[in-house]
This record gives C-alpha cells, sequence and structure tokens, in this order.
C-alpha cells in the first residue's frame, strides 16, 4: 500500500522514451521542499511569456538563508502537476521545468524508486552522467 503521499506504486519498466510518463506521475508527489529552482531554472521560466505570473503561482521563496526558491507543494504533489483529468498526470510548465526535474528521466534510480514507491522517495541520489 503506497503511503499517503503519493499513488499506488507502479509495476515495470517504464517506457525509455517517456510514453508512460504522464500517466505515471509518481516522480512530482513528494514533500515539500523537494525540487528547487537555481537561478538557471528562473531564467528559463521567466523567458517564458507570462513567465513571472507562473514563477509568482508556483514557487516560494524559503526565507531561511540561503533563500531557495522551491515549486510549491503542500505536501502531496507538486503544484505544477495538472491533474485536473483524472488518470494523466502532465507538468503545466515542463518546457521549462526545472534542472530539479529534468534529471528524472525514464528508468532513472529516482524514476525507478518513484514508481516502486507511488512517490518520489528520499533515499534516491539524484545523478546524471555527464559527456565532456
Amino acid at each position: 500500500m503506497a503511503e499517503a503521499l503519493g499513488l499506488e506504486p507502479v509495476e515495470g519498466p517504464p517506457d525509455p522514451d517517456g510514453a508512460d510518463c504522464v500517466k505515471c506521475g509518481r516522480c512530482c508527489h513528494h514533500g515539500p521542499s523537494t525540487v528547487h529552482l537555481l537561478d538557471v531554472d528562473e531564467e528559463r521560466v521567466l523567458s517564458r511569456p507570462g513567465g513571472e505570473a507562473l514563477l509568482a503561482r508556483l514557487t516560494i521563496l524559503d526565507d531561511r538563508p540561503p533563500g531557495w526558491r522551491f515549486v510549491r507543494n503542500t505536501g502531496h504533489r507538486c503544484a505544477a502537476l495538472d491533474v485536473s483529468t483524472p488518470g494523466l498526470y502532465p507538468c503545466s510548465l515542463y518546457d521549462v521545468r526545472p534542472d530539479d526535474c529534468r534529471i528524472v528521466e525514464p528508468g532513472s534510480p529516482a524514476c525507478l524508486e518513484a514508481r516502486r514507491l507511488g512517490h518520489l522517495g528520499t533515499s534516491v541520489r539524484f545523478t546524471r552522467e555527464r559527456a565532456f
């Protein structure tokens, strides 16, 4: 049984090309202060038409040093997750999503953990191999 934080776990491997991501959405179910925005992420959001309003609506500044900006989350799911269609979980800012979200690729450790738990857990190392 999945914790109240997320959804029921999903069995089996994800489609490597991400075809089932919008039907899954488990990586977007996590606790508050999980997805933070760096300067480059804020710039990306602000480059989108209506970016300032989007940033104001979907993010919050932590008043504790160092003053991180996080995607809003009241404890169950990311505020950018569009849950208006039952069974689908598209991201409302996918084209300008933060780097924290960009590293959760299909089949990555974070993806597999979220599918296994029904939500993004805390035991995942966020790593991405870099090509130099």
